[in-house]
């Protein structure tokens, strides 16, 4: 799975995959366990290095996680 969003300009990627995929600049929402034990808000900076949004929180659903990092977003154009 692996799709794409963006939020006020900001890309926003949806996928089964590793932060790793992720070009510099990207949040992500990553499966963890395939989903089964959640969902993960990430995001790459420009020198390629990654961090969880959430703080360890998982979400169960990808929607809940995409919902946080519009949140997220919002708050950093604000």
């Amino acid at each position: 799975m692996r799709r794409y969003h963006s939020h006020l300009g900001r890309d926003i990627v949806i996928t089964g995959g590793s932060a790793r995929d992720l070009d510099p600049g990207q949040f992500g929402v990553l499966a963890i366990d395939g989903g089964a034990v959640g969902w993960a808000v990430v995001h790459k900076g420009p020198d390629g290095e990654v961090v969880e949004l959430n703080n360890e929180m998982h979400f169960e659903t990808p929607e809940e996680a995409l919902a946080f990092a519009k949140e997220l977003i919002e708050m950093l154009d604000a």
